[in-house]
């Protein structure tokens, strides 16, 4: 019985050794926090629960989903930056949290998304398209631009919060089209969704991953998907320039970041086991499945050096959309 239970015990203990380990680390040798910048059921919420079941799988501890979508991402921002930079404290988010929100706050954002935090990888990208309420009759994006050019300011478009990538979205189509509309934010996609589908709201802004489901039931009706090529997730969709908006373009993607300091060993050997995880078939084809594409060698400097892409791209349409943030 005694042999039997020594025997046990180094077998776990083998097994424990075996688990991969930063190079001339024993990290992660604890729980790790990903701190999510949007609610629950958005595509970057998703984003990080798929993966972080697969890295507690990978490396033998837990990986905790935390969501903090409180002002747009900025609350998941200090919340990070104020941790120790040792790689256990993790940040994802979007589009809206990453980029827009430099534009949004200017001089008021307390931590920039380049100076604030170092950077990992980027897990996925999803392109944003606009559902509406079925109530409202148009089957078109002419048809809709018509109805909210007779009716200024009457109609309303919910967003998973002020800043987000659904709020600025929104904010680029109603500028782009020379219409008015009535931003509506909510505490995550799900929650603007509850009032679109009930018709009180018009339209609404958001992934394609979020909006296939809803899309596919009926409960809504989509008319535009801001990317160059449609999507096999909603192949009737037009795409903008099909829909004759061809400067409507959107893209949102699942960034992941750590505190300004972490090592780049550890945020290396994070890049690693990420990409790993989205290897799996579990993982890579439920991300699939909801109309993201996954990209290769995102890593930390790669990372970077997209954000600042997007950061320099985003933050004139920013400007020119009038969105604003109390």
């Amino acid at each position: 019985m005694i042999a039997r239970t020594l025997a046990l015990l180094l077998a776990l203990a083998g097994t424990a050794a075996a688990q991969p380990r930063a190079p001339g680390t024993d990290y992660p040798n604890r729980p790790v926090r990903i701190v999510v910048a949007l609610a629950p059921g958005g595509n970057a919420d998703l984003n990080a629960r798929l993966v972080a079941s697969q890295l507690s799988a990978q490396l033998g501890q837990q990986f905790v989903v935390e969501n903090r979508p409180s002002g747009g991402g900025t609350v998941a921002f200090e919340t990070v930056a104020a941790t120790p930079p040792d790689g256990y404290t993790l940040l994802v988010g979007a589009l809206g949290s990453h980029t827009l929100n430099v534009g949004l706050y200017g001089e008021r954002l307390r931590v920039h998304p380049l100076t604030g935090v170092d950077h990992v990888t980027i897990s996925s990208h999803s392109a944003i398209a606009v559902a509406v309420q079925p109530s409202l009759g148009v089957k078109t994006l002419t048809e809709f631009r018509n109805l909210l050019a007779a009716n200024p300011g009457k109609y309303d478009y919910g967003s998973s919060g002020n800043g987000t990538t659904g709020h600025i979205a929104g904010a680029m189509l109603v500028q782009l089209l020379g219409v008015q509309a009535q931003h509506v934010p909510y505490r995550g996609s799900a929650a603007a969704f509850t009032d679109l589908a009930a018709g009180r709201t018009a339209f609404q802004a958001d992934t394609i991953s979020f909006l296939s489901d809803h899309l596919k039931a009926g409960t809504v009706r989509g008319i535009v998907i801001a990317t160059p090529d449609r999507s096999p997730m909603a192949p009737e969709l037009p795409t903008s320039a099909e829909a004759g908006l061809p400067e409507y373009q959107a893209t949102t993607w699942t960034p992941w970041s750590t505190t300004l300091g972490t090592p780049l060993v550890i945020r290396q050997f994070l890049y690693e086991q990420i990409s790993e995880a989205l290897r799996v078939p579990a993982v890579r084809d439920r991300l699939l499945q909801l109309g993201n594409t996954i990209p290769e060698g995102m890593t930390p400097e790669k990372t970077r050096a997209f954000i600042a892409s997007e950061i320099d791209r985003w933050v004139p349409i920013v400007k020119a959309t009038g969105a604003r943030v109390d």
